[in-house]
């Protein structure tokens, strides 16, 4: 499967599970890959989330987890942990959340 098949499966589970709820008429050109990312790793399963990985690189997933889901603590916390330790090869996990939740909440307060 190529790139654009594998994208379009997901994001058909992701419609299958009313993932996509918040929006009006979803189509896939109208989501972005960060959105696709974010909402595969929160709603669908392992095999799925490892599909990410063929067609986009870790560094990207990273940063969309960094940067939409970790936000998220303490509700997905379990989460983080399996991300952290499963795919991101994180030592320290619990550590790495906390100092990225506390990033985020400072950088809230800056503005």
């Amino acid at each position: 499967m190529n790139k654009k098949e594998i994208k379009k499966e997901l994001f058909n589970k992701l419609m299958q599970v009313h993932a996509l709820w918040s929006f009006k008429e979803p189509e896939i050109n109208r989501i972005s890959d960060e959105m696709l990312i974010e909402k595969v790793l929160l709603h669908l399963d392992i095999q799925d989330i490892n599909r990410l990985f063929s067609i986009f690189p870790k560094k990207k997933i990273k940063e969309v987890w960094v940067h939409q889901i970790i936000p998220l603590e303490p509700q997905y916390h379990s989460y983080n942990i399996l991300f952290s330790l499963l795919y991101f090869n994180i030592k320290n996990p619990n550590r790495y959340i906390k100092m990225r939740s506390n990033q985020y909440v400072k950088s809230l307060l800056q503005k």
